[in-house]
């Protein structure tokens, strides 16, 4: 599984590579520094290389966290580093296991896992200490890299071995668990919290479980339909305020999180195929999600409006969803580039940057708004100037839901 999906990484990226041209065929790139009011504040490079996409968690004090692998180090050498809202290393600590998840910031710790061996670690905030790590190769021979979530004060895990998947919640202060459940034949490659509510995403198969606290209940399973288009292998859940679950496969599902029951089913059409975004969520329910172009959906399955943005890989590419700000403006990090879209589907900004910087991949926002982005191919954390405005604070504003990536989708 895990090769399969490096091996589609690997093929979009090369597809991306070549497929965006001017009308003589050659490459199409911005000029660096073509948007002055959103330059580069500051940088900082780090040991991590490679085409994973790596998605900071920012606290409540503008710090930064961030984990990821070492290029060409098999089996090894990970780092788990944080720097200040200005860039400056506060603490780095690097680990022997490899395939990091991505970090969460709650309760005044990092969390996050491994893949192999499967690992979970929690890191006291301040200084990078170990507060508590968990085994799960050695305790369980789990073999499947962590699904992690955080929501009502508890760690949630999932991993399996073979094709018997677990779901467990920890007490987020000392990992002493709180209970475990079996998932059976389903693995869990992605998780989403929406108050007491665990949604695990196995491939296409939705289970819904209840936290009651010293145990969970499985309330529900949704199917979907036609799976053999499936399109996207990356846990696709995102939850609105309102309680259903949008997922992104080849189609776009709305389902109701009381009742497992498709709400809504918003097709997508081919121009979708070849993108790898899932979608992000407002506070009215409304959702979007980029082909190259960006759409925008209504609740009722309805398209409010597409933008007519694209003319190549960078110029500007919505392949990833974006991450949506108080303002109503939408933002992408892309080949080369940076972009806003304003809250009609029209183009607001492109910022172009160095070719060497290679591809600023999805977003996070600091509390002053500004962008921030780690460039895996270059291995650098860079922080761009926005436009003032905060992260949405309703909806499922970016990937992993909030600052803190607290879910995993």
């Amino acid at each position: 599984m895990k090769k399969a999906i490096y091996s589609l990484i690997i093929l979009a990226a090369t597809t991306m590579l070549f497929s965006g041209c001017d009308k003589d065929g050659n490459p199409v790139i911005p000029n660096p520094g073509d948007s002055g009011d959103h330059a580069e504040l500051w940088h900082y490079d780090a040991p991590i290389k490679g085409l994973a996409d790596i998605i900071p968690a920012i606290d409540g004090s503008g710090n930064i966290y961030f984990a990821g692998q070492e290029e060409g180090a098999a089996g090894g050498t990970s780092h788990v580093i944080s720097v200040d809202k200005d860039g400056n290393e506060r603490w780095s600590v690097s680990f022997e296991e490899s395939s990091p998840t991505h970090v969460i910031y709650a309760d005044d710790k990092v969390f996050f896992g491994f893949g192999d061996p499967v690992k979970i670690y929690a890191l006291n905030a301040a200084d990078g200490s170990v507060a508590w790590s968990k085994d799960l190769s050695a305790d369980y021979d789990f073999e499947w890299s962590p699904a992690i979530a955080y929501a009502n004060h508890k760690l949630y895990i999932s991993s399996g071995q073979f094709i018997d998947g677990f779901l467990f919640a920890y007490n987020p202060t000392d990992g002493n668990e709180l209970w475990i459940t079996r998932l059976y034949d389903k693995i869990a490659i992605g998780l989403a919290v929406k108050g007491d509510h665990i949604f695990v995403d196995d491939l296409g198969t939705i289970i819904c479980f209840k936290d009651n606290g010293s145990s969970a209940d499985s309330l529900w399973a949704w199917e979907e339909p036609n799976k053999s288009t499936r399109s996207v292998l990356n846990g696709n859940i995102a939850v609105a305020d309102n309680g259903n679950i949008y997922y992104r496969d080849a189609d776009i599902y709305i389902i109701s999180s009381a009742t497992g029951q498709t709400v809504n089913t918003i097709l997508l059409d081919e121009t979708f195929d070849h993108s790898s975004s899932s979608v992000t969520i407002d506070g009215d329910g409304n959702c979007y999600i980029g082909n190259g172009n960006l759409t925008k959906f209504s609740p009722d399955g309805n398209q409010i409006w597409q933008s007519d943005i694209n003319s190549g890989i960078i110029s500007p590419n919505y392949t990833e969803e974006p991450l949506i700000a108080e303002n109503g403006k939408f933002y992408n990090g892309e080949l080369f580039s940076l972009s806003c879209v304003k809250s009609d589907g029209t183009l607001d900004w492109v910022l172009g940057v160095e070719a060497g910087v290679g591809n600023l991949h999805p977003l996070a926002m600091d509390n002053d708004g500004n962008l921030i982005s780690y460039a895996t191919e270059k291995g650098v954390l860079y922080c761009y100037k926005g436009d003032g405005s905060k992260l949405a604070t309703h909806g499922w504003p970016k990937r992993y839901s909030d600052m803190g990536n607290t879910s995993s989708n």
